[in-house]
Protein backbone atom coordinates (compact mmCIF):
# COMPACT_ATOMS: atom_id res chain seq x y z
CA UNK A 1 0.00 0.00 0.00
CA UNK A 2 2.80 2.39 0.90
CA UNK A 3 4.63 1.60 -2.32
CA UNK A 4 1.51 2.39 -4.34
CA UNK A 5 1.12 5.72 -2.57
CA UNK A 6 4.74 6.61 -3.27
CA UNK A 7 4.32 5.80 -6.93
CA UNK A 8 1.15 7.86 -7.02
CA UNK A 9 2.91 10.82 -5.41
CA UNK A 10 5.71 10.57 -7.95
CA UNK A 11 3.20 10.40 -10.77
CA UNK A 12 1.42 13.46 -9.42
CA UNK A 13 4.70 15.33 -9.15
CA UNK A 14 5.58 14.32 -12.71
CA UNK A 15 2.19 15.46 -13.96
CA UNK A 16 2.56 18.78 -12.19
CA UNK A 17 5.98 19.35 -13.72
CA UNK A 18 4.76 18.23 -17.12
CA UNK A 19 1.89 20.70 -16.92
CA UNK A 20 4.22 23.58 -16.09
CA UNK A 21 6.65 22.57 -18.83
CA UNK A 22 3.83 22.48 -21.36
CA UNK A 23 2.70 25.98 -20.38
CA UNK A 24 6.25 27.31 -20.62
CA UNK A 25 6.83 25.88 -24.10
CA UNK A 26 3.45 27.14 -25.29
CA UNK A 27 4.54 30.62 -24.16
CA UNK A 28 7.88 30.23 -25.94
CA UNK A 29 6.10 29.09 -29.10
CA UNK A 30 3.72 32.04 -28.91
CA UNK A 31 6.66 34.41 -28.44
CA UNK A 32 8.42 32.97 -31.47
CA UNK A 33 5.19 33.25 -33.45
CA UNK A 34 4.76 36.92 -32.54
CA UNK A 35 8.29 37.72 -33.63
CA UNK A 36 7.95 35.83 -36.90
CA UNK A 37 4.61 37.50 -37.63
CA UNK A 38 6.04 41.00 -37.30
CA UNK A 39 9.21 40.00 -39.14
CA UNK A 40 7.18 38.73 -42.11
CA UNK A 41 4.90 41.77 -41.92
CA UNK A 42 8.09 43.62 -42.89
CA UNK A 43 7.21 47.15 -41.91
CA UNK A 44 9.17 50.07 -43.31
CA UNK A 45 12.38 51.12 -41.57
CA UNK A 46 12.01 54.03 -39.20
CA UNK A 47 14.62 56.75 -39.12
CA UNK A 48 16.98 55.15 -36.55
CA UNK A 49 17.05 51.90 -38.51
CA UNK A 50 17.88 53.77 -41.71
CA UNK A 51 20.71 55.61 -39.98
CA UNK A 52 22.43 52.33 -39.08
CA UNK A 53 21.41 50.37 -42.18
CA UNK A 54 22.99 52.99 -44.44
CA UNK A 55 26.46 51.96 -43.27
CA UNK A 56 25.73 48.24 -43.40
CA UNK A 57 24.65 48.24 -47.04
CA UNK A 58 27.50 50.54 -48.13
CA UNK A 59 30.57 49.55 -46.10
CA UNK A 60 32.63 46.35 -46.16
CA UNK A 61 33.87 44.51 -43.07
CA UNK A 62 37.06 46.54 -42.72
CA UNK A 63 35.23 49.83 -43.23
CA UNK A 64 32.82 48.87 -40.45
CA UNK A 65 35.87 48.59 -38.18
CA UNK A 66 37.79 51.70 -39.12
CA UNK A 67 35.81 54.91 -39.67
CA UNK A 68 32.86 56.27 -37.80
CA UNK A 69 29.58 54.95 -39.13
CA UNK A 70 27.20 57.11 -41.17
CA UNK A 71 25.07 59.53 -39.15
CA UNK A 72 27.31 59.09 -36.07
CA UNK A 73 25.79 55.67 -35.36
CA UNK A 74 27.18 53.24 -32.78
CA UNK A 75 26.94 49.45 -32.63
CA UNK A 76 29.19 46.62 -31.41
CA UNK A 77 31.51 45.26 -34.06
CA UNK A 78 30.29 41.68 -33.56
CA UNK A 79 26.72 42.75 -34.25
CA UNK A 80 27.76 44.78 -37.30
CA UNK A 81 29.67 41.89 -38.82
CA UNK A 82 26.82 39.43 -38.29
CA UNK A 83 24.36 41.78 -39.99
CA UNK A 84 26.83 42.38 -42.82
CA UNK A 85 27.02 38.61 -43.37
CA UNK A 86 23.23 38.57 -43.71
CA UNK A 87 23.38 41.43 -46.23
CA UNK A 88 25.88 39.49 -48.33
CA UNK A 89 23.80 36.32 -48.06
CA UNK A 90 20.26 37.70 -48.47
CA UNK A 91 20.56 41.16 -50.01
CA UNK A 92 19.89 44.69 -48.79
CA UNK A 93 16.19 44.42 -47.93
CA UNK A 94 14.71 45.25 -44.54
CA UNK A 95 14.13 41.57 -43.78
CA UNK A 96 17.74 40.65 -44.51
CA UNK A 97 18.96 43.43 -42.24
CA UNK A 98 16.62 42.27 -39.45
CA UNK A 99 17.68 38.61 -39.42
CA UNK A 100 20.23 39.03 -36.61
CA UNK A 101 17.85 40.85 -34.23
CA UNK A 102 15.19 38.24 -35.01
CA UNK A 103 17.47 35.29 -34.29
CA UNK A 104 18.70 37.05 -31.14
CA UNK A 105 15.14 37.53 -29.93
CA UNK A 106 14.22 33.90 -30.58
CA UNK A 107 17.43 32.58 -29.00
CA UNK A 108 16.77 34.75 -25.94
CA UNK A 109 13.40 33.06 -25.47
CA UNK A 110 14.80 29.54 -25.62
CA UNK A 111 17.82 30.28 -23.43
CA UNK A 112 15.75 32.10 -20.82
CA UNK A 113 13.91 28.86 -20.01
CA UNK A 114 16.88 27.04 -18.41
CA UNK A 115 17.95 30.29 -16.73
CA UNK A 116 14.54 30.64 -15.09
CA UNK A 117 14.29 26.96 -14.17
CA UNK A 118 17.58 27.21 -12.29
CA UNK A 119 16.45 30.25 -10.30
CA UNK A 120 12.66 30.17 -9.97
CA UNK A 121 9.76 27.98 -8.93
CA UNK A 122 7.49 26.68 -11.75
CA UNK A 123 4.93 29.51 -11.53
CA UNK A 124 7.82 31.98 -11.51
CA UNK A 125 9.21 30.40 -14.68
CA UNK A 126 5.82 30.84 -16.35
CA UNK A 127 5.63 34.51 -15.34
CA UNK A 128 9.20 35.26 -16.44
CA UNK A 129 8.96 33.49 -19.79
CA UNK A 130 5.49 34.96 -20.37
CA UNK A 131 6.69 38.53 -19.89
CA UNK A 132 9.72 38.02 -22.12
CA UNK A 133 7.58 36.33 -24.79
CA UNK A 134 4.74 38.87 -24.90
CA UNK A 135 6.08 42.26 -23.75
CA UNK A 136 5.43 44.46 -26.82
CA UNK A 137 8.71 46.42 -26.55
CA UNK A 138 10.73 43.19 -26.41
CA UNK A 139 8.82 41.74 -29.36
CA UNK A 140 9.45 44.99 -31.22
CA UNK A 141 13.20 45.00 -30.64
CA UNK A 142 13.42 41.43 -31.96
CA UNK A 143 12.42 42.80 -35.37
CA UNK A 144 14.15 46.19 -35.29
CA UNK A 145 17.39 46.65 -37.22
CA UNK A 146 19.30 47.79 -34.16
CA UNK A 147 21.49 46.02 -31.62
CA UNK A 148 19.11 46.03 -28.65
CA UNK A 149 17.75 42.51 -29.17
CA UNK A 150 21.33 41.25 -29.20
CA UNK A 151 22.00 43.23 -26.01
CA UNK A 152 19.05 41.44 -24.40
CA UNK A 153 20.38 38.06 -25.52
CA UNK A 154 23.83 38.95 -24.14
CA UNK A 155 22.35 39.48 -20.67
CA UNK A 156 20.56 36.13 -20.79
CA UNK A 157 23.72 34.39 -22.01
CA UNK A 158 25.61 35.95 -19.09
CA UNK A 159 22.97 34.64 -16.67
CA UNK A 160 23.15 31.20 -18.27
CA UNK A 161 26.93 31.18 -17.86
CA UNK A 162 26.51 32.21 -14.23
CA UNK A 163 24.24 29.24 -13.57
CA UNK A 164 26.66 26.92 -15.30
CA UNK A 165 29.96 28.05 -13.80
CA UNK A 166 29.55 29.92 -10.52
CA UNK A 167 29.69 26.80 -8.31
CA UNK A 168 32.49 25.04 -10.19
CA UNK A 169 35.93 25.24 -8.62
CA UNK A 170 38.35 23.91 -11.23
CA UNK A 171 40.60 26.13 -13.32
CA UNK A 172 39.01 24.95 -16.56
CA UNK A 173 35.64 26.34 -15.45
CA UNK A 174 37.26 29.61 -14.35
CA UNK A 175 38.94 30.10 -17.73
CA UNK A 176 35.92 28.93 -19.74
CA UNK A 177 33.67 31.39 -17.94
CA UNK A 178 36.23 34.10 -18.55
CA UNK A 179 36.47 33.28 -22.25
CA UNK A 180 32.73 33.23 -22.94
CA UNK A 181 32.13 36.40 -20.97
CA UNK A 182 34.98 38.11 -22.81
CA UNK A 183 33.41 37.12 -26.12
CA UNK A 184 30.01 38.58 -25.16
CA UNK A 185 31.56 42.04 -24.84
CA UNK A 186 32.25 42.17 -28.59
CA UNK A 187 28.54 41.79 -29.32
CA UNK A 188 27.09 44.02 -26.61
CA UNK A 189 28.27 47.35 -25.22
CA UNK A 190 25.97 47.10 -22.20
CA UNK A 191 27.18 43.62 -21.25
CA UNK A 192 30.03 45.23 -19.32
CA UNK A 193 27.47 46.42 -16.74
CA UNK A 194 26.09 42.88 -16.42
CA UNK A 195 29.49 41.20 -16.22
CA UNK A 196 31.05 43.79 -13.91
CA UNK A 197 27.99 43.65 -11.66
CA UNK A 198 28.09 39.87 -11.70
CA UNK A 199 31.78 39.75 -10.78
CA UNK A 200 31.27 42.41 -8.12
CA UNK A 201 28.24 40.65 -6.65
CA UNK A 202 30.00 37.31 -6.44
CA UNK A 203 33.10 39.01 -5.04
CA UNK A 204 31.08 40.77 -2.32
CA UNK A 205 29.42 37.50 -1.37
CA UNK A 206 32.71 35.59 -1.14
CA UNK A 207 34.34 38.45 0.75
CA UNK A 208 31.60 38.42 3.37
CA UNK A 209 31.85 34.63 3.60
CA UNK A 210 35.67 34.85 3.77
CA UNK A 211 35.78 32.36 0.94
CA UNK A 212 39.22 33.29 -0.33
CA UNK A 213 39.56 30.57 -3.00
CA UNK A 214 36.17 31.55 -4.42
CA UNK A 215 37.16 35.22 -4.37
CA UNK A 216 40.38 34.42 -6.23
CA UNK A 217 38.48 32.47 -8.89
CA UNK A 218 36.06 35.31 -9.63
CA UNK A 219 38.96 37.80 -9.69
CA UNK A 220 40.64 35.71 -12.40
CA UNK A 221 37.41 35.46 -14.40
CA UNK A 222 36.66 39.16 -13.95
CA UNK A 223 40.18 40.10 -15.03
CA UNK A 224 39.68 38.24 -18.32
CA UNK A 225 36.45 40.20 -18.86
CA UNK A 226 38.20 43.46 -18.02
CA UNK A 227 41.01 42.78 -20.48
CA UNK A 228 38.49 42.04 -23.24
CA UNK A 229 36.55 45.22 -22.46
CA UNK A 230 39.73 47.30 -22.44
CA UNK A 231 40.83 45.95 -25.81
CA UNK A 232 37.39 46.49 -27.30
CA UNK A 233 37.18 49.98 -25.84
CA UNK A 234 40.45 51.20 -27.32
CA UNK A 235 39.86 49.50 -30.67
CA UNK A 236 36.23 50.52 -31.22
CA UNK A 237 34.13 52.01 -28.42
CA UNK A 238 36.51 54.88 -27.72
CA UNK A 239 36.00 56.34 -31.20
CA UNK A 240 32.31 56.77 -30.42
CA UNK A 241 32.79 59.25 -27.60
CA UNK A 242 29.47 61.02 -27.19
CA UNK A 243 29.35 64.65 -28.23
CA UNK A 244 27.61 67.53 -26.56
CA UNK A 245 24.46 67.38 -28.67
CA UNK A 246 23.72 63.80 -27.62
CA UNK A 247 24.30 64.50 -23.94
CA UNK A 248 21.92 67.46 -24.18
CA UNK A 249 19.32 65.32 -25.96
CA UNK A 250 19.33 62.64 -23.27
CA UNK A 251 19.40 65.29 -20.56
CA UNK A 252 16.23 66.81 -21.99
CA UNK A 253 14.65 63.35 -22.15
CA UNK A 254 15.43 62.61 -18.50
CA UNK A 255 17.97 59.95 -19.38
CA UNK A 256 20.54 60.83 -16.71
CA UNK A 257 20.16 60.12 -13.01
CA UNK A 258 20.53 63.25 -10.84
CA UNK A 259 23.88 62.84 -9.07
CA UNK A 260 23.54 63.79 -6.35
CA UNK A 261 19.78 64.45 -6.08
CA UNK A 262 19.37 67.93 -4.63
CA UNK A 263 15.64 68.61 -4.96
CA UNK A 264 12.25 66.96 -4.82
CA UNK A 265 12.19 66.93 -8.61
CA UNK A 266 15.48 65.00 -8.58
CA UNK A 267 14.01 62.42 -6.21
CA UNK A 268 10.94 62.11 -8.41
CA UNK A 269 13.26 61.00 -11.23
CA UNK A 270 13.73 57.63 -9.54
CA UNK A 271 10.02 56.92 -9.23
CA UNK A 272 9.33 58.18 -12.73
CA UNK A 273 12.14 56.08 -14.21
CA UNK A 274 10.95 52.91 -12.48
CA UNK A 275 7.44 53.57 -13.74
CA UNK A 276 8.77 54.00 -17.28
CA UNK A 277 10.65 50.70 -16.94
CA UNK A 278 7.38 48.89 -16.23
CA UNK A 279 5.99 50.34 -19.43
CA UNK A 280 9.14 50.15 -21.57
CA UNK A 281 10.81 47.72 -21.96
CA UNK A 282 8.86 45.41 -19.60
CA UNK A 283 5.46 46.03 -21.22
CA UNK A 284 3.48 45.25 -18.04
CA UNK A 285 1.46 48.48 -17.94
CA UNK A 286 -1.55 49.23 -20.07
CA UNK A 287 -1.32 51.60 -23.02
CA UNK A 288 -4.46 53.61 -22.23
CA UNK A 289 -4.09 56.82 -24.21
CA UNK A 290 -7.43 56.02 -25.87
CA UNK A 291 -9.37 56.10 -22.57
CA UNK A 292 -11.38 59.29 -22.26
CA UNK A 293 -12.53 58.79 -18.68
CA UNK A 294 -9.86 60.35 -16.43
CA UNK A 295 -10.66 58.03 -13.51
CA UNK A 296 -10.32 54.88 -15.63
CA UNK A 297 -7.19 56.33 -17.23
CA UNK A 298 -5.65 56.88 -13.79
CA UNK A 299 -6.60 53.46 -12.41
CA UNK A 300 -5.38 51.61 -15.49
CA UNK A 301 -1.95 53.23 -15.22
CA UNK A 302 -1.41 52.41 -11.54
CA UNK A 303 1.57 50.02 -11.31
CA UNK A 304 0.15 48.12 -8.32
CA UNK A 305 0.98 44.58 -9.42
CA UNK A 306 4.42 45.36 -10.89
CA UNK A 307 5.45 47.19 -7.71
CA UNK A 308 4.03 44.46 -5.49
CA UNK A 309 5.81 41.69 -7.36
CA UNK A 310 9.08 43.60 -7.73
CA UNK A 311 9.24 44.56 -4.05
CA UNK A 312 8.35 41.06 -2.93
CA UNK A 313 10.85 39.57 -5.36
CA UNK A 314 13.70 41.75 -4.11
CA UNK A 315 12.92 40.75 -0.52
CA UNK A 316 12.54 37.05 -1.36
CA UNK A 317 15.73 36.73 -3.39
CA UNK A 318 17.76 38.65 -0.80
CA UNK A 319 16.49 36.43 2.00
CA UNK A 320 17.00 33.13 0.16
CA UNK A 321 20.07 33.71 -2.02
CA UNK A 322 22.18 36.77 -1.28
CA UNK A 323 24.76 35.80 -3.85
CA UNK A 324 22.14 35.83 -6.61
CA UNK A 325 20.65 39.02 -5.20
CA UNK A 326 23.87 40.95 -5.64
CA UNK A 327 24.51 39.39 -9.05
CA UNK A 328 21.15 40.76 -10.23
CA UNK A 329 21.20 44.10 -8.40
CA UNK A 330 24.74 45.36 -8.94
CA UNK A 331 24.39 45.67 -12.75
CA UNK A 332 21.44 47.98 -12.12
CA UNK A 333 23.46 50.09 -9.68
CA UNK A 334 26.38 50.32 -12.12
CA UNK A 335 24.07 51.38 -14.95
CA UNK A 336 22.52 54.05 -12.73
CA UNK A 337 25.97 55.27 -11.71
CA UNK A 338 27.04 55.50 -15.35
CA UNK A 339 23.84 57.43 -16.01
CA UNK A 340 24.57 59.84 -13.17
CA UNK A 341 28.05 60.42 -14.59
CA UNK A 342 26.50 61.01 -18.04
CA UNK A 343 28.42 58.06 -19.48
CA UNK A 344 25.42 55.89 -20.38
CA UNK A 345 21.80 57.08 -20.54
CA UNK A 346 19.17 55.24 -18.50
CA UNK A 347 16.59 55.57 -21.22
CA UNK A 348 14.02 53.42 -23.05
CA UNK A 349 15.74 51.17 -25.60
CA UNK A 350 19.15 51.61 -23.98
CA UNK A 351 17.97 49.68 -20.89
CA UNK A 352 16.39 46.77 -22.77
CA UNK A 353 19.40 44.72 -21.64
CA UNK A 354 18.25 45.14 -18.00
CA UNK A 355 14.82 43.63 -18.68
CA UNK A 356 15.79 40.03 -17.73
CA UNK A 357 16.99 41.20 -14.30
CA UNK A 358 13.72 42.99 -13.56
CA UNK A 359 11.73 40.07 -14.95
CA UNK A 360 13.48 37.59 -12.64
CA UNK A 361 12.74 39.69 -9.56
CA UNK A 362 9.11 40.22 -10.61
CA UNK A 363 8.67 36.50 -11.31
CA UNK A 364 10.25 35.58 -7.96
CA UNK A 365 7.79 37.89 -6.22
CA UNK A 366 4.85 36.42 -8.11
CA UNK A 367 5.93 32.89 -7.20
CA UNK A 368 6.36 33.78 -3.53
CA UNK A 369 2.94 35.42 -3.23
CA UNK A 370 1.29 32.48 -5.00
CA UNK A 371 3.00 30.07 -2.60
CA UNK A 372 1.50 31.87 0.41
CA UNK A 373 -2.01 30.86 -0.65
CA UNK A 374 -3.50 27.39 -0.03
CA UNK A 375 -2.21 24.85 -2.55
CA UNK A 376 -5.72 23.86 -3.60
CA UNK A 377 -7.12 27.39 -3.76
CA UNK A 378 -8.55 28.08 -7.22
CA UNK A 379 -7.54 31.74 -7.00
CA UNK A 380 -3.92 30.94 -6.13
CA UNK A 381 -2.55 32.11 -9.46
CA UNK A 382 -4.93 34.98 -10.12
CA UNK A 383 -2.32 37.72 -9.50
CA UNK A 384 0.32 36.27 -11.87
CA UNK A 385 -2.39 35.77 -14.49
CA UNK A 386 -3.53 39.39 -14.09
CA UNK A 387 0.05 40.56 -14.66
CA UNK A 388 0.48 38.45 -17.81
CA UNK A 389 -2.85 39.55 -19.25
CA UNK A 390 -1.40 43.01 -19.92
CA UNK A 391 1.43 42.05 -22.33
CA UNK A 392 -0.64 39.20 -23.83
CA UNK A 393 -3.60 41.43 -24.71
CA UNK A 394 -1.31 44.23 -25.92
CA UNK A 395 0.61 41.91 -28.25
CA UNK A 396 -2.56 40.30 -29.59
CA UNK A 397 -3.92 43.78 -30.34
CA UNK A 398 -0.77 44.54 -32.34
CA UNK A 399 -1.21 41.37 -34.37
CA UNK A 400 -4.83 42.24 -35.12
CA UNK A 401 -3.79 45.79 -36.02
CA UNK A 402 -0.09 45.88 -37.02
CA UNK A 403 -0.28 49.68 -37.38
CA UNK A 404 -0.08 49.79 -33.57
CA UNK A 405 3.21 47.91 -33.54
CA UNK A 406 6.20 50.06 -32.62
CA UNK A 407 4.23 53.10 -31.49
CA UNK A 408 5.98 56.29 -32.54
CA UNK A 409 8.61 54.19 -34.33
CA UNK A 410 6.08 52.99 -36.88
CA UNK A 411 7.15 54.43 -40.23
CA UNK A 412 5.80 54.57 -43.78
CA UNK A 413 8.76 55.77 -45.83
CA UNK A 414 8.91 52.73 -48.08
CA UNK A 415 5.20 52.81 -48.85
CA UNK A 416 5.43 56.45 -49.93
CA UNK A 417 8.46 56.01 -52.18
CA UNK A 418 7.11 52.85 -53.81
CA UNK A 419 3.73 54.50 -54.41
CA UNK A 420 5.41 57.38 -56.22
CA UNK A 421 7.61 54.92 -58.10
CA UNK A 422 4.55 53.00 -59.32
CA UNK A 423 2.43 56.04 -60.25
CA UNK A 424 5.04 58.33 -61.77
CA UNK A 425 4.12 59.70 -65.19
CA UNK A 426 6.47 61.04 -67.90
CA UNK A 427 7.45 64.60 -67.05
CA UNK A 428 6.67 64.26 -63.33
CA UNK A 429 9.09 65.80 -60.83
CA UNK A 430 9.69 64.55 -57.29
CA UNK A 431 10.80 67.05 -54.65
CA UNK A 432 12.29 65.66 -51.43
CA UNK A 433 12.39 68.04 -48.49
CA UNK A 434 15.68 68.12 -46.55
CA UNK A 435 14.34 65.99 -43.70
CA UNK A 436 13.32 63.04 -45.91
CA UNK A 437 16.49 62.80 -47.99
CA UNK A 438 18.24 60.17 -45.85
CA UNK A 439 15.27 57.83 -46.26
CA UNK A 440 15.09 58.57 -49.99
CA UNK A 441 18.78 57.77 -50.48
CA UNK A 442 18.46 54.47 -48.62
CA UNK A 443 15.39 53.28 -50.52
CA UNK A 444 16.76 54.55 -53.83
CA UNK A 445 19.76 52.30 -53.30
CA UNK A 446 18.00 49.25 -51.87
CA UNK A 447 14.87 49.25 -54.05
CA UNK A 448 16.28 50.82 -57.21
CA UNK A 449 13.72 53.63 -57.43
CA UNK A 450 13.42 54.73 -61.04
CA UNK A 451 13.12 58.45 -60.35
CA UNK A 452 15.88 60.93 -59.53
CA UNK A 453 14.39 63.40 -57.09
CA UNK A 454 15.21 67.06 -56.65
CA UNK A 455 16.72 67.22 -53.18
CA UNK A 456 15.62 70.36 -51.38
CA UNK A 457 18.22 72.61 -49.81
CA UNK A 458 18.54 72.87 -46.04
CA UNK A 459 18.56 76.60 -45.28
CA UNK A 460 17.51 76.52 -41.64
CA UNK A 461 20.76 77.92 -40.30
CA UNK A 462 21.09 80.45 -43.11
CA UNK A 463 17.81 81.99 -41.98
CA UNK A 464 16.74 83.77 -38.83
CA UNK A 465 12.97 83.78 -39.30
CA UNK A 466 10.20 81.94 -41.11
CA UNK A 467 10.02 84.67 -43.75
CA UNK A 468 13.78 84.51 -44.37
CA UNK A 469 13.57 80.72 -44.54
CA UNK A 470 11.10 80.79 -47.43
CA UNK A 471 13.06 83.53 -49.18
CA UNK A 472 16.13 81.32 -49.05
CA UNK A 473 14.12 78.43 -50.49
CA UNK A 474 13.08 80.45 -53.54
CA UNK A 475 15.71 78.78 -55.79
CA UNK A 476 14.04 75.44 -55.02
CA UNK A 477 10.61 76.79 -55.86
CA UNK A 478 11.85 78.37 -59.10
CA UNK A 479 13.39 75.06 -60.16
CA UNK A 480 9.91 73.55 -59.96
CA UNK A 481 8.21 76.34 -61.89
CA UNK A 482 6.85 75.30 -65.24
CA UNK A 483 6.52 71.65 -64.25
CA UNK A 484 3.10 70.08 -64.68
CA UNK A 485 3.02 67.51 -61.88
CA UNK A 486 5.20 67.75 -58.78
CA UNK A 487 5.33 65.14 -56.02
CA UNK A 488 6.35 66.63 -52.65
CA UNK A 489 7.57 64.40 -49.81
CA UNK A 490 8.52 65.58 -46.34
CA UNK A 491 8.83 64.13 -42.87
CA UNK A 492 6.40 65.50 -40.29
CA UNK A 493 8.39 64.26 -37.28
CA UNK A 494 12.07 64.71 -38.04
CA UNK A 495 13.12 68.28 -37.19
CA UNK A 496 16.89 68.10 -36.80
CA UNK A 497 19.88 66.26 -38.17
CA UNK A 498 22.26 64.07 -36.23
CA UNK A 499 24.72 66.31 -34.40
CA UNK A 500 22.36 69.28 -34.04
CA UNK A 501 21.02 70.61 -30.76
CA UNK A 502 17.31 69.84 -30.55
CA UNK A 503 15.24 73.03 -30.45
CA UNK A 504 17.49 75.05 -32.73
CA UNK A 505 16.97 77.16 -34.68
CA UNK A 506 14.12 78.36 -32.48
CA UNK A 507 12.01 79.90 -35.26
CA UNK A 508 12.00 76.60 -37.15
CA UNK A 509 10.74 74.64 -34.16
CA UNK A 510 8.13 77.28 -33.47
CA UNK A 511 6.64 77.48 -36.98
CA UNK A 512 7.86 74.86 -39.42
CA UNK A 513 8.31 71.41 -37.86
CA UNK A 514 4.95 69.97 -38.91
CA UNK A 515 5.40 71.11 -42.52
CA UNK A 516 2.05 72.92 -42.69
CA UNK A 517 3.51 76.20 -43.89
CA UNK A 518 5.60 74.39 -46.49
CA UNK A 519 2.43 72.68 -47.68
CA UNK A 520 0.62 76.03 -47.79
CA UNK A 521 3.44 77.45 -49.90
CA UNK A 522 3.02 74.70 -52.49
CA UNK A 523 -0.74 75.32 -52.50
CA UNK A 524 -0.01 78.84 -53.76
CA UNK A 525 1.95 77.32 -56.65
CA UNK A 526 -0.46 74.63 -57.82
CA UNK A 527 -3.55 72.56 -57.18
CA UNK A 528 -3.25 69.59 -54.86
CA UNK A 529 -4.68 66.53 -56.61
CA UNK A 530 -3.53 63.82 -54.19
CA UNK A 531 -2.41 63.67 -50.59
CA UNK A 532 -1.32 60.93 -48.21
CA UNK A 533 -0.77 61.52 -44.51
CA UNK A 534 1.03 58.94 -42.36
CA UNK A 535 2.39 59.08 -38.85
CA UNK A 536 5.78 60.36 -39.93
CA UNK A 537 5.58 61.38 -43.60
CA UNK A 538 3.36 63.39 -45.93
CA UNK A 539 3.05 62.95 -49.67
CA UNK A 540 1.31 65.46 -51.92
CA UNK A 541 0.91 65.63 -55.68
CA UNK A 542 0.48 69.14 -57.10
CA UNK A 543 -0.64 70.13 -60.57
CA UNK A 544 1.28 73.33 -61.28
CA UNK A 545 -0.42 73.80 -64.64
CA UNK A 546 -3.65 74.61 -62.79
CA UNK A 547 -2.26 77.97 -61.63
Amino acid sequence: MTKTLILTDKAQEYNRRSKWQTIVWVLVGAGVGLRLFHFLDNRSFWVDEIYLASSLVRMNFLELMAPALDYQQKAPIGFLWLVKLCVLAFGKSEMALRVVPLLSGIAALFLFVPVCRALLKPIGVVVAVGVLAFAPPLVYHAVEMKQYSTELLATIVALYLYNRYHQLQNIKAVLSWGFWGALIIWFSYASIFILAGMAGGIGIYYLRQKNWPGLLRIIITGTIWLLSFTLNFFMFTNKYADSEWLVIWFQNEGGFMPLPPTSLADLEWFGSTLYKMFFYPLGILWQVSHLQNPVLHFLARLPVLPLLFLGTGLFTVYRRNQKLFWVLVLPLFLTLLASGLKIYPFYERLVVFLAPLFILFIAAGAAYLASRLPARAEFRYILPVLLLIIPVVSSIAQVINPHLFGGYKKAYHREVFLYVNDHLQPGDVVYIYWNAQHTYKFYKDTYGLKFDAIEGRDVRYQSNSTEAYFRNLEPDFKALAGKKRVWVIYNTYYASKIGEIVGTPAYYYADLVDGKKLHDKFLTMGKEVLTYNALDVKLSLFDFSAK
